[in-house]
């Protein structure tokens, strides 16, 4: 093996390694789902399909939050309200 082989082999493993860690962070978020919304506290199922396609999940650095259909759609409204007003005073 060629010294260019071993120089190509090991940026590969190095790239591979950082795609697991990304990987392994991700799955670690996944555990610390909160088990309600944020909002309203209502419930959160994570073996439910419905609820997993529907609730809305933010994640900042080190901390995820969890938000119910209901809480997020009345959310959008507030913030669309707001720039309508914003809209309007300029």
């Amino acid at each position: 093996m060629s010294s260019l082989e071993r120089k190509l082999k090991r940026k590969q493993d190095k790239e591979a390694q950082k795609l697991e860690n990304k990987l392994a962070k991700k799955l670690n978020m996944f555990d610390s789902l909160p088990e309600n919304c944020l909002t309203c506290n209502k419930g959160y199922d994570k073996i439910n399909k419905e609820q997993a396609t529907t609730w809305k999940v933010v994640v900042n650095p080190g901390v995820v939050r969890l938000y119910c259909p209901e809480c997020w759609a009345q959310a959008e409204s507030v913030l669309e309200k707001y720039m309508e007003e914003k809209d309007e005073r300029l």
